[in-house]
């Protein structure tokens, strides 16, 4: 097991302050299971990830290289939908690479579900998402359980004219968790969205990297985070927007929300923004606290347990982006939240 950096920022930040990017220990993972696909009438094996596929670091990205490939074409005007899902056993070991095509005009409502009662092991997946002119992508992600599972998910996004890409996520389970997206708004017109949930609890550590670069003319991105930290979990979460030369007209958005129930908590918040074009708009926010007490109080006094008030709370800050998701794990979603926080109690 060696020691490597992961999430690096694009333009680091004084060196004293420990957040540039992320030291893990990492090793490697063996073989894992092969994943269930629910349709493979668009899935291949084989494939190669392409020479720019951007990765939380190096390391990972070999690791990437050296499992199992899939490739899923999407063909020109097709509308599809898929869920992949990987459960892991007692060990959970697995790298495999997703290769993504969407052709003009095609559509797909994606669904990942990582789950699985595990003690240990390292689990790897990353996506190559190719969007051809005007395809539509929605990618809805749950991940639970794997309680002793190192968790990276690496995702690589390219966007023709007119494409759009909506990516949400409930990052519920895991040891730890290491999310390393980046998208490229090549075409005019084309947008992307990041949205994620998560719930961290005893010493569980949750590691976001957003990093989205505008190109083409009256692109829009959107980057969401929102969730809860309890007893002595860390969160981090490391948003760029880069609006490059040349592209006139567009927006970006980014947020990172954080409820703290416990001062045990640690919460780190870089949202960035670079610009080297006038005519742009960008936007970023971030916050963090604990749950107001006059209003834990408003509800309590309304009949509201101390337990139901907070969750009234929590839910009202995600529900939003659970809404977004696909159908098929809303409710997954709400209970896998509520079985993490209900049994805690606010300090």
């Amino acid at each position: 097991m060696e020691e490597i950096r992961i999430n690096r920022l694009p333009l680091l930040t004084y060196r004293y302050l420990h957040t540039n990017d992320t030291p893990v220990k990492f090793e490697a993972p063996k073989a894992g299971n092969r994943p269930a696909f629910s349709d493979e009438t668009f899935v291949k094996e084989g494939g190669v990830l392409p020479a720019d596929f951007k990765g939380a670091s190096e390391e990972t990205v070999k690791a990437l290289k050296q499992g199992s490939h899939y490739t899923i074409t999407i063909p020109r005007g097709t509308e599809a939908e898929l869920t992949i899902t990987l459960t892991g056993g007692r060990e959970a070991d697995a790298a495999g690479a997703f290769l993504f095509h969407l052709e003009e005009e095609a559509s797909l409502n994606l669904v990942w579900i990582l789950k699985g009662d595990t003690e240990k092991g390292t689990c790897l997946a990353g996506a190559y998402y190719d969007l051809s002119k005007n395809a539509r992508l929605k990618v809805s992600r749950l991940e639970s359980g794997l309680a002793g599972v190192a968790v990276f998910d690496q995702r690589h996004s390219v966007l023709a004219e007119g494409a759009r890409a909506d990516f949400s996520a409930a990052e519920l389970g895991g040891e730890n968790i290491y999310v390393h997206s980046y998208g490229l708004l090549k075409g005019d017109h084309s947008a992307i969205a990041e949205k994620a949930v998560y719930a961290g609890t005893k010493k569980q550590h949750l590691d976001f990297f957003y990093h989205i670069d505008h190109v083409g003319k009256k692109t829009h991105a959107e980057i969401d985070v929102k969730g809860a930290l309890d007893d002595e979990s860390k969160k981090i979460f490391r948003g760029t927007l880069n609006f490059k030369k040349g592209c006139s007209g567009s927006v970006g958005d980014e947020g990172d929300y954080a409820i703290q129930l416990s001062p045990k908590t640690k919460n780190i918040s870089l949202p960035l923004l670079l610009c080297t074009e006038d005519d742009v708009q960008g936007n970023h926010a971030s916050s963090a606290g604990q749950l107001d007490a006059n209003t834990i109080y408003f509800l309590m006094s309304r009949g509201f347990s101390l337990e139901e008030a907070r969750r009234i709370v929590i839910e009202a800050l995600i529900r939003p982006i659970i809404d977004d998701m696909d159908e098929s794990v809303r409710d997954e979603i709400i209970t896998e939240l509520r079985q993490k926080l209900d049994s805690k109690e606010i300090e």
